[in-house]
């Protein structure tokens, strides 16, 4: 992962994490989950960004910014919501009993006075 290889190369991170980096970059062009992180956590990202570029040699420097994006980032996922997802065993159990119950209020005779 990225952050390991940066961790593990400090001094040397820019070169020798090229391959996670690139990584990195392409499933955050397409994760959703990544993509709400993105734009929740963009001001504490940007802080954090900043701060690697201005100390690439002592990334040590950039713990604070890191731990408030990380917990930016723990908030949004706790708070995120698919789009688009499976259906929960509850609501096909309600539109089931709602088909049924139109169903038969249409094919059930009148009943008889």
């Amino acid at each position: 992962m990225f952050g390991e290889c940066v961790h593990q190369f400090p001094h040397t991170w820019q070169m020798d994490c090229e391959p996670e980096r690139r990584k990195l970059a392409r499933c955050a062009e397409t994760n959703p989950e990544i993509l709400h992180i993105k734009s929740v956590c963009a001001s504490q990202f940007s802080v954090y960004e900043k701060c690697m570029n201005e100390n690439r040699s002592d990334t040590e420097k950039c713990t604070e910014p890191f731990l408030e994006f990380t917990a930016c980032a723990q908030e949004a996922l706790g708070s995120y919501k698919p789009k688009t997802g499976p259906v929960m065993a509850s609501q096909v159990g309600q539109k089931t009993q709602q088909t049924a119950d139109t169903k038969s209020s249409s094919t059930d005779p009148v009943p008889a006075t």
